[in-house]
């Protein structure tokens, strides 16, 4: 018994190195805009993405959107980053193309390496907005919606600090492609 038992000891941390390596890597396109504009523009598919586990996302430390509505985030996810300027105003605004069912939401993050975990280590945020269709699911089955073209956006104020913003752009209702442009604009407040 004390043999199986210490071989269990000893494989445990292999295999939790084998299920870690398996994880896939989120990649994340680092943003800047272009020289002399407060204004820049994206074209992305979130074919280009993938899905993520969004337990981390209900977490009260990140608060971003309620596991009621992970149907609005459970397709592929990109991911971009930009830093958000001291004394600026950050707005964030995704279009999809044709008629793709898509979510935005955004993370603020501190400047430091540490600071910027990704997903599934995602244990604390400073702020997290998330933009997505707004419904309600009635006892009777029935859902109420209200009237939606798509748009989706979001904002984040700094006072005296820049703070690293992770955007995420994700496919609702388990899609896994959709065209969009992300437009981003930063101005000093």
């Amino acid at each position: 018994m004390k043999s199986i038992f210490r071989a269990f000891l000893l494989l445990l941390p292999l295999a939790a190195i084998g299920l870690a390596q398996g994880e896939p890597q989120v990649k994340v396109i680092p943003l800047t805009l272009p020289a002399n504009s407060d204004i820049g523009e994206i074209k992305g598919n979130i074919s280009a993405g993938q899905t993520i586990p969004l337990r981390w996302a209900e977490s009260s430390s990140v608060a971003c959107f309620p596991g009621t509505r992970f149907e609005m985030f459970d397709g592929n996810h990109v991911f971009y980053r930009i830093t958000l300027p001291a004394a600026s105003t950050m707005t964030v605004t995704l279009k999809p193309e044709g008629n793709a069912r898509l979510s935005l939401y955004g993370i603020r993050q501190g400047m430091a390496a540490g600071d910027q975990p990704l997903r599934p280590n995602i244990r604390s945020a400073i702020s997290c907005e998330a933009s997505y269709p707004l419904y309600a699911n009635l006892p009777s089955g029935r859902r109420v919606t209200n009237r939606d073209d798509g748009t989706r956006k979001f904002d984040f104020i700094s006072v005296n600090s820049p703070y690293s913003i992770l955007i995420g752009v994700a496919g609702a209702g388990k899609r896994t492609e959709g065209a969009y442009t992300l437009t981003v604009t930063i101005k000093p407040r």
